[in-house]
């Protein structure tokens, strides 16, 4: 499979913690509406796949569901027939790619999913179809590469999205089940925190020594990776301070700014940015290996 770079390998953690729980499949009433080379669509999977691309921003009418079915089908055959066989857990890689990438918010992207309807299996199946058509594309055009030269051009043209920041999570946990009373007395606890927070040092030490509070590892991220309203956040936060609480998956949850950045060729946003032009180059290769794929498809519309 691709290199995933650390932003996305951030972004699956949150996306593991609102999609852990799969949703039932509905029991429904299938009809078939298409097939791709003997493989059957039904209107379930294209139920599906409108509600999957409406939670991901993407156009949704009924023929672009149809036709990201087929691609899936088209790439999934295609890279069976060498072995490659990706995982839940690439799925998710590429769900956190996709969030990344259209600069939805992680944990907004899976509860999108969730309020969809979009079963687990659903988006799996598309996850791994691109992911491994992605590693497919790359394992036969090793020698496609990004120099240091054209990397340090494209951080000059982003400018001061070359910054990174040094963060640490921290959760006051809430269980799922609790009451409103119960998380809105965790998120006065996490506001005290925050106004006794003035350095990561000791308010770390501090944070640690508290009830039912996680303390995450520390992560970097560029700001060129994160939603711009993340980053108006960041941006009013100074060092050794918290982020005003927000409301997770796992609870309550705050960012301790531990540092900020300019980063070189060999910074997270360099990283970011070498696969960025990495995957343009690829892009235009791995439509010159679909095209033929889809035109000797045989698709049959009902």
């Amino acid at each position: 499979m691709p290199a995933i770079p650390m932003s996305i390998r951030f972004a699956c953690l949150a996306l593991v913690a609102l999609l852990a729980v799969g949703q039932p499949t509905a029991a429904q009433a299938q009809a078939l509406v298409a097939t791709v080379n003997d493989s059957p669509v039904t209107t379930y999977d294209l139920d599906q796949r409108m509600r999957m691309l409406r939670a991901m921003r993407a156009t949704a009418s009924r023929e672009a569901a149809l036709e990201s079915l087929v691609e899936d089908r088209l790439k999934a055959a295609e890279i069976r027939k060498y072995g490659i066989q990706p995982t839940n857990q690439d799925a998710l890689s590429e769900l956190a790619r996709i969030a990344n990438e259209r600069k939805i918010p992680v944990q907004a992207l899976g509860a999108a999913l969730q309020s969809a309807g979009v079963d687990p299996s659903h988006w799996q199946e598309h996850g791994k179809a691109q992911i491994g058509w992605r590693g497919y594309v790359s394992a036969l055009n090793r020698s496609v590469g990004v120099s240091e030269n054209e990397v340090r051009a494209e951080l000059a043209k982003r400018g001061s999205k070359n910054d990174e920041y040094r963060l640490r999570p921290i959760v006051f946990i809430v269980p799922r089940d609790a009451s409103s009373s119960v998380a809105d007395a965790r998120a006065r606890e996490a506001s005290n925190l925050r106004t006794r927070f003035t350095d990561c040092e000791s308010g770390l030490q501090f944070a640690s020594a508290l009830k039912d509070v996680a303390i995450r590892p520390p992560v970097t991220r560029s700001v060129a990776t994160l939603p711009d309203q993340i980053v108006a956040v960041l941006e009013k936060t100074p060092v050794g301070r918290l982020t005003p609480p927000s409301r997770s998956a796992d609870g309550i949850e705050m960012f301790a700014v531990c540092g900020k950045g300019s980063g070189g060729t060999d910074s997270t946003a360099a990283q970011e940015v070498r696969q960025e032009l990495l995957a343009r180059k690829l892009q235009g290769v791995s439509q010159k290996l679909y095209a033929p794929l889809r035109s000797r498809a045989i698709i049959v519309k009902r």
